[in-house]
């Protein structure tokens, strides 16, 4: 898993810095709006229940839960239009929005598809097909995107991320075709009613996590500057690539041992997880800190300062990262401890902040104040969470 992202990651940041530098700040803007889009609607998609594929015990309960989100992922996707069509008049970017909607609820049925592939197999502990997935999302993704930037040098970031999802789902449909069954209804009752707490706390709580996250970025492109916006999700989009790394090679294979040891050994989770944390929280600080020193000088280098404020956008965007290093590989402790509850909050808490943000950066036309406060205090909550939950963890050794 950690080979395969690294590879992935390397190969995804060298190419978006390349394809940002051919596209411009008003093209990224209009890609971190159909990935905010896509993103949200893909969580909606399936509920949150692809946790579920993990979970459960039983192979045949698993696969049947699979199958099912397939559908139900299809069915959900019908209301999606309608839920972005309602809030299109607010956005700035009309010439391009009406095809951007439909092609952001279209890649929310592939990445729903893909996050629940995923989860079969890391129930199957197939990690190295996921492990192939990742990177060859990655070079579709810039080879489609540098071909189609001739032809459309503003939507061309997105029709070819949308190109190359489609063909990585198609790679997992392949692989995992002997898995594909009729779903047995009775079968899908009885496992809706055993993760009942799922759809009670976790899809909700998650739903406010990705409005936090994800619409969060809309309103700002819609209220803002669309290049400001870009400059903005470009600064995350690095940042956030050792993020990815360590979130994606770390969190499935955490879940599933964590899972393990709270059944039959609960003091040692602790001790799991602090090592975890600590080597999370010391990667990330020594990358933010080749980034914000030398690091920065070579991005500047490469982009000829043509992206204004990408220095201070990032040394104030660090904070947050930093915090989300330090509790986004293991929250799916939540899960294993039942404290569901804890998150629906705490993501209140964050979607509140963020909309506060947006409103007092608004009120004073500065986009640098909506950043600080989104940085400051939502880096703040994801270190209060972690503390909370290590407390708990520890609580468990005596």
């Amino acid at each position: 898993m950690f080979k395969g992202t690294f590879i992935a990651q390397i190969i995804g940041l060298i190419g978006s810095l390349f394809l940002a530098k051919m596209y411009g700040s008003e093209a990224y803007g209009i890609f971190g709006i159909y990935i905010s889009t896509s993103s949200t609607l893909a969580l909606f998609n399936t509920l949150q229940l692809d946790y579920s594929i993990i979970t459960i015990k039983n192979k045949d309960l698993s696969k049947n839960l699979m199958n099912s989100l397939f559908i139900i992922t299809l069915i959900l996707s019908i209301f999606s239009y309608g839920i972005y069509f309602s809030i299109s008049d607010f956005l700035l970017f009309k010439d391009t929005n009406f095809i951007l909607i439909v092609i952001s609820i279209f890649a929310a049925i592939i990445f729903a598809f893909n996050k629940i592939h995923e989860s079969y197999f890391t129930f199957t502990k197939r990690f190295k097909t996921i492990s192939k997935a990742k990177v060859l999302t990655t070079i579709f993704n810039i080879v489609f995107q540098y071909i189609l930037y001739r032809h459309f040098k503003i939507m061309g970031l997105v029709y070819g991320s949308v190109i190359s999802i489609t063909l990585v789902t198609l790679y997992y449909f392949i692989k995992n075709k002997k898995s594909i069954k009729k779903i047995n209804f009775e079968k899908l009752k009885n496992t809706l009613k055993d993760n009942k707490t799922i759809l009670k706390y976790i899809l909700p709580s998650s739903l406010i996590n990705s409005f936090a996250i994800n619409l969060i970025p809309i309103l700002i492109a819609s209220l803002f500057n669309l290049k400001d916006f870009g400059v903005y999700f470009l600064s995350l989009k690095i940042l956030s690539a050792p993020l990815f790394l360590i979130t994606s090679s770390v969190s499935q294979v955490y879940y599933e041992k964590s899972v393990k040891i709270f059944q039959y050994s609960k003091e040692k989770l602790f001790l799991l997880t602090k090592h975890i944390v600590l080597i999370n929280i010391g990667l990330m600080a020594l990358f933010l800190l080749f980034l914000n020193t030398l690091g920065i000088y070579l991005l500047e280098l490469i982009f000829n300062n043509s992206w204004e404020n990408l220095r201070l956008f990032t040394f104030i965007l660090s904070f947050i990262i930093l915090a989300k290093a330090s509790f986004n590989p293991i929250s799916d402790i939540i899960i294993v401890l039942n404290k569901n509850h804890i998150s629906l909050l705490f993501n209140i808490y964050l979607f509140i902040t963020n909309l506060i943000a947006v409103c007092f950066g608004y009120l004073y036309n500065d986009i640098l104040l909506t950043i600080t406060i989104i940085s400051v205090f939502g880096g703040l909550g994801y270190f209060v969470n972690l503390f909370y939950f290590l407390k708990k963890l520890k609580d468990l050794e005596e």
